[in-house]
């Protein structure tokens, strides 16, 4: 063997070994992240709420000058109480908890000063490529936004938004619970989806609107955009939540985008 051929068996066995330390880095991180986010369950299921902030007839009634459709009926929603206090307890930039059931989604959710802290950060803050669900540092906690924009990485394990590919993989299963619930403390949000579909990383869907003009014309290009007929009927003027994550790698990589529109909300006495 010529000592040409020596390095390149070396450095192809050195590569070999960087890409298997790697691997086992990364599988780590899944599994300190999946051990977390387990943990994180005492929070919800609760046999009472707690930790919710009261709602004061002031409050009430600046939330109602937008009209949001309300439903009294607690049992149009999952049974899933959320433990605010404890969660505050733990990260102080909770802002709610994300439930999507037909793709067992269920995590807290936070609001980080940038995009980029949660992208390499768990909820305990502590660092990890599995990072967390977080909202759009911009948008408005409370929900009033036009879009909130909700982020989380697409892990091969199917954790965190690792499972929303599931809606283009299998048939029927946007029919079987076609919902997104968000709640926050004293409401709970629900959402319609309407759009589903995959989009280059520099997509124009990313965009926050300026006025409602844009707004709408946004709407009509999810719509459009959609790669399954969710039959969901839309008004221009509600507002909506969208969930965000990546797919694919290299050349292929794009975005998954994933729409819901406002339908009700239930507010806690």
């Amino acid at each position: 063997m010529s000592k040409a051929q020596i390095i390149i068996l070396v450095l192809a066995c050195c590569g070999v070994l960087g890409s298997g330390v790697m691997l086992i880095k990364t599988l780590h991180e899944y599994k300190v992240a999946e051990s977390e986010y387990e943990d994180l369950n005492k929070f919800t299921n609760a046999s009472a709420v707690s930790g919710i902030v009261p709602i004061t007839p002031e409050a009430e009634t600046e939330v109602e000058v937008v009209e949001l459709a309300r439903n009294y009926n607690r049992e149009d929603f999952p049974d899933v109480d959320v433990d605010y206090q404890g969660l505050l307890e733990i990260n102080p930039k909770t802002v709610g908890w994300l439930y999507v059931g037909a793709v067992g989604i269920s995590y807290p959710i936070v609001q980080g000063e940038d995009n980029e802290y949660y992208l390499h950060h768990t909820f305990e803050e502590k660092e990890n490529s599995s990072g967390a669900i977080f909202m759009d540092w911009e948008v408005k906690p409370d929900l009033t936004s036009w879009n909130t924009f909700i982020y989380g990485h697409n892990m091969k394990n199917m954790s965190m938004f690792g499972s929303l590919k599931r809606f283009i993989r299998e048939d029927g299963l946007y029919e079987s619970d076609p919902y997104i619930y968000v709640y926050i403390p004293g409401y709970i949000y629900r959402y319609k989806i309407f759009s589903y579909y995959l989009d280059p990383t520099d997509s124009k869907m990313y965009w926050t609107c300026d006025n409602f003009k844009e707004y709408r014309a946004y709407k009509r290009d999810a719509l459009n955009k959609s790669v399954h007929e969710c039959n969901t009927p839309i008004s221009e003027d509600n507002n909506m939540v969208t969930l965000v994550t990546c797919s694919g790698s290299g050349s292929a990589k794009q975005r998954f985008f994933l729409h819901g529109e406002f339908v009700d909300r239930y507010v806690y006495e």
